[in-house]
């Protein structure tokens, strides 16, 4: 197509001033752009290619769509997302719109037809007669959804309405033409772009109608804040009316046209191109100063200034006012920068800049080239070349600056500097004017130097090299630093020594409304508070290193340093030099926000504050500035997102509750949080109730490992803060459920509880049986020994007896004349037979154990027993009698014969009574009278005294494993009873 001359020679004219711009720069963002930071995911990040549509949907997620297929991303990662079945076939997405609803709509290429993302899924919208691909899709006033069906010249659209679709074409007055694009005007008219025309349906029209403008293939069509309608093509970009035709326009770099337009929230236009990059013309719909043109407002963002590619798709602006580029080769992202290169001033200086600025509020900038000054509110104006580089620059105590040079010494306050001499073969390293008049000039291996009444002098000092910097406080003093021991004395300027600081060895010197302040790679504090406890850089990690300071008369202060651009609360930093462990809240802006290099590392002043509020500083590479009142910050807070779950290999989809492996015992929790300006500024904070209530410390980490869980229900809550630490208000909650296995069950749990009182009874009934065994083999050795010694005893003491007791007889035999005496020998002799006979039944005893009835033996004890006549003696039983192991017969037998010989003894009873009670589980004893009583001390007294009566009734009880308890009262008489387990009491056979 051919273009007019003027045409041809406009575009060149543009194609000069994007790509060359004045002054020189280094790659970067064009001039146009500055003010923007540009953030890019070529595919080596993951990025899909062929980039063709890009929206954003309420739950904050960006979603792309490309020649790849569908991808959702949150600003880290880019997760693809299919439709059920289209695993093995590609889906090619051309276009995206989300519908009030909150549904996404896709339109697919390839003859797929419309898709609806609806509860997580890509369904068919069931769209008739599917087209080759589907160029746009715009929803209308009354929530239609139009699709433009490419690759058709009939039916070029289709409307989606209440579950019906309709289609137009034709027969509904559009022309035989592929339809490209759509747009819903304000007002309600649906606005069709052909391939060679415009068509539009107004409000209660059943027919399209075509417009006069012509246009050329792949345009676009878009409208502004005030309904005015834009067009862009390969004939540029253009205003137009429905009957007047172009308005304003703004031609294209490259001969081919745009093929996306977008209006921002700032009201400038973007459009994207065939070949060109991406382009923004600033505000066209506003009124052009005199003598500009269109292609002053014009700006090309391409591969040069690091867009992915030259080919750009696909435009969209987020909720958070970040643009949105789709490209051949992946996404590009624009946001609005907080830390802005002034395209006015030339980069890249081969020597340090300078910088000062004037009490009217102009801030001057020096290079080695030029001079620059900066009125409040205007851009930077070149005001002289320099024969040699600027050494020095600082304010004048009355108006405008000094500037050092090699040879001389300019005063800057008018359009004709006036010349100063400067000492000869000195270089300046910083200046300052104190409230005197008096010029103080350190210099470089030269000492220092002070211009007075038109005259320098030199001060007196011990070393040339000892002068480092000089600056003026908030009383007007001079403040010089000494890299050495400085002066002593009385002084007409505020000395200082570098090298001792509470701050470390001095690397800034910061003058500021609260005096003087240094900082170091320790910290920052106040000059000649040599005691003073600095804002320590432990803390406060943007304290360490500061080169420049400024103060605004909103109350703020900024700094720079290795960390970045420092903003704080005057008050507040006052407050925390005079107590350094106060709260102390600073904004660091660094690479994210804009930066793009490091704080220059040279004498003077690094930061400056305009008279219009701008933040002027230097770093390595340019001159950059800060607008304070332009700092809008985030005030979206960021969405959270579960994203899915991970135990093993497994991976679970979050949801509101999710049922993991019974087992569980660690996982794996992915999240996400939509803010997409800076998400490496998105921090995390989490915690699992059921575990702990307290939140974790804020991190960047997208995941979290949960270990240590047992069965049960927990709660995974989780929020997130956005770049400007904005915390949003309601966490996102998932509730996990892990049932517990079979072994961590209730019925495993109480088995196991039983099993295991059944071990430890079996373990009982062991040492019971071993117990019997050793207490059936005692009395077994103890019924041997009773037969030794009754063997011993019958064949010596009894046979002895028996042989003194026959010779007894033989003296009685022969005193029978003495009838008295043979009498009384006769009697001993008689009870002398008594005792042996007595003493062989006892013998008796010792070779047999009695186990027969107790409660006959009971009486026979009982009546063996020294009782006064008239005492009621009785034997009584409960239960079903058993018969009694041996040893326990016998040792019971022992003990209750103790006890009723000590009732017949201490008690005097009226009434003894004896009781065996056989149970099931255990035999009873109780030996009863109503006598006197015995209280425990008596029994202890007894026992002191060497009556070990009831001592050895307590012994034989504790060998028998009995349990005996004597009750002593006064009034109720005295009470024994002996106890015994059955399985130790009762014989085997006992039934």
């Amino acid at each position: 197509m051919a273009f007019p001359l003027c045409a041809r020679v406009l575009r060149c004219l543009v194609l000069l001033w994007v790509v060359a711009g004045s002054p020189a720069r280094a790659a970067g963002l064009p001039p146009g752009l500055s003010e923007f930071k540009h953030e890019a995911w070529p595919l080596s990040r993951g990025a899909p290619s062929r980039i063709n549509a890009i929206t954003q949907t309420p739950d904050g997620f960006l979603w792309i769509g490309s020649v790849e297929g569908l991808f959702r991303f949150d600003g880290v990662s880019f997760e693809p997302v299919r439709m059920p079945g289209s695993q093995a076939q590609r889906l090619v997405v051309s276009s995206l719109h989300v519908a009030r609803s909150g549904e996404l709509w896709v339109g697919l290429a390839r003859g797929r037809g419309v898709a609806v993302l609806r509860g997580g899924q890509l369904v068919d919208a069931g769209m008739p007669n599917p087209s080759r691909e589907v160029n746009d899709i715009r929803e209308d006033a009354e929530g239609g959804l139009w699709v433009a069906r490419g690759g058709r010249s009939e039916q070029g659209l289709a409307r989606w309405h209440r579950g019906q679709w309709q289609e137009f074409g034709i027969d509904s007055g559009l022309p035989a033409q592929p339809v490209w694009g759509l747009h819903m005007a304000r007002d309600g008219t649906v606005w069709a772009v052909l391939s060679r025309t415009l068509a539009l349906r107004r409000p209660g029209d059943s027919r399209f109608s075509t417009t006069g403008p012509a246009i050329s293939a792949l345009a676009s069509l878009t409208e502004d804040d005030q309904g005015q309608l834009w067009v862009s093509d390969s004939q540029g970009t253009r205003a137009l009316t429905a009957t007047a035709g172009p308005l304003t326009s703004f031609p294209h770099p490259n001969p081919v046209g745009g093929t996306r337009l977008l209006f921002d929230a700032r009201g400038d236009l973007w459009t994207t191109t065939r070949n060109g990059g991406v382009l923004r013309i600033r505000a066209p719909g506003r009124s052009l100063p005199a003598g500009l043109t269109g292609a002053a407002r014009m700006a090309a963002l391409d591969t040069t200034a690091g867009l992915t590619s030259d080919q750009t798709r696909a435009l969209f602006q987020d909720r958070e006012g970040n643009l949105w580029v789709g490209t051949e080769l992946g996404l590009d992202q624009l946001r609005p920068a907080a830390v802005v290169v002034e395209p006015g001033l030339p980069a890249n200086s081969p020597t340090s800049y300078r910088l000062a600025a004037a009490r009217d509020g102009t801030v001057y900038v020096a290079d080695a080239q030029a001079l620059y000054a900066i009125p409040p509110g205007q851009p930077p104006q070149r005001l002289m070349r320099l024969g040699s580089p600027a050494e020095a620059l600082c304010a004048a105590v009355d108006r405008g600056v000094w500037l050092f040079l090699a040879d001389r010494v300019l005063k800057v306050d008018g359009p004709a500097p006036r010349a100063q001499a400067k000492p000869a073969g000195t270089t300046a390293y910083g200046c300052a004017q104190d409230a005197d008049g008096r010029l103080w000039m350190p210099a470089l291996a030269h000492g220092l130097h002070v211009m007075a009444q038109g005259r320098w002098d030199r001060w007196p000092e011990r070393s040339p090299t000892l002068p480092a910097n000089a600056v003026v406080d908030d009383r007007g003093r001079a403040v010089v630093l000494f890299r050495a021991a400085p002066p002593v004395g009385p002084l007409p300027f505020v000395a200082l020594d570098a090298r001792q600081s509470a701050a470390g060895a001095i690397e800034g010197l910061l003058p500021t409304d609260l005096g003087v302040l240094v900082s170091g790679h320790l910290g920052l504090t106040v000059a000649g508070a040599a005691a003073a406890s600095p804002l320590a850089a432990t803390r406060h990690p943007w304290a360490a290193s500061l080169n420049g300071i400024a103060q605004t008369p909103d109350g703020e202060t900024w700094a720079i340093g290795d960390a970045g651009v420092v903003r704080l609360r005057t008050a507040d930093l006052a407050r925390a030099l005079q107590q350094p462990q106060a709260p102390l809240t600073a904004r660091v802006f660094d690479f994210q926000d804009g930066l793009d290099s490091f704080v220059q590392k040279a004498p003077g002043a690094q930061m400056a504050v305009g008279g219009d509020g701008r933040i002027w500083f230097l770093t390595r590479r340019h001159v950059m500035r800060v607008e304070p009142g332009g700092l809008v910050p985030n005030r979206l807070p960021p969405p959270v997102q579960v994203r899915e779950l991970q135990v093993g290999e497994d991976i679970f989809p979050a949801a509101a509750e999710v049922k993991l492996p019974a087992g569980t015992t660690t996982v794996r929790v992915a999240f996400t949080a939509l803010s997409l300006t800076v998400p490496e500024r998105v921090r995390f904070s989490h915690r699992l109730v059921g575990v702990s209530d307290a939140w974790s410390e804020p991190g960047a980490q997208r995941s979290a490992l949960l270990s240590d869980l047992g069965p049960g229900t927990y709660r995974f809550e989780l929020r997130a803060s956005n770049n400007d630490g904005l915390w949003a208000e309601q966490p996102a909650q998932v509730t996990l459920v892990i049932p517990a296995t079979f072994t961590q069950s209730l019925p495993f749990r109480v088995g196991a509880a039983v099993l295991l009182l059944a071990l430890l009874y079996g373990f009982y009934l062991m040492r019971l049986r071993q117990y019997l065994a050793r207490a059936r083999e005692r009395s077994q050795e103890r019924l041997r020994e009773r037969e030794r010694i009754a063997r011993e005893m019958h064949d010596t003491l009894l046979q002895s007896v028996q042989g003194l007791i026959l010779r007894f007889q033989s003296v009685v035999d022969r005193v029978a004349h003495d009838p008295g005496t043979r009498e009384a020998l006769q009697q001993a002799v008689d009870r002398a037979e008594s005792v042996l006979v007595d003493g062989r039944d006892r013998l008796q005893g010792l070779r047999r154990v009695d186990t027969g009835d107790m409660e006959d033996a009971l009486r026979r004890v009982l009546a063996e027993q020294p009782f006064a006549p008239d005492t009621r003696l009785d034997v009584s039983s409960q239960g079903t009698r058993r018969g009694l192991r041996p040893t326990v017969f016998d040792e019971v037998l022992c003990i209750v014969s103790e006890a009723l010989f000590n009732a017949a003894r201490h008690a005097h009873a009226t009434q003894v009574e004896v009781r065996l009670i056989y149970r099931r589980r255990w035999l009873e004893i109780v030996v009863q009278d109503d006598g006197v009583g015995m209280p425990a001390a008596r029994a202890d007294e007894a026992a002191r005294r060497g009556h070990f009566g009831m001592v050895g009734m307590a012994e034989r009880a504790q060998r028998i494993g009995a349990q005996l308890r004597i009750d002593g009262h006064s009034a109720a008489g005295t009470r024994v009873s002996l106890r015994l387990r059955s399985r130790i009491a009762y014989a085997p056979d006992a039934g």
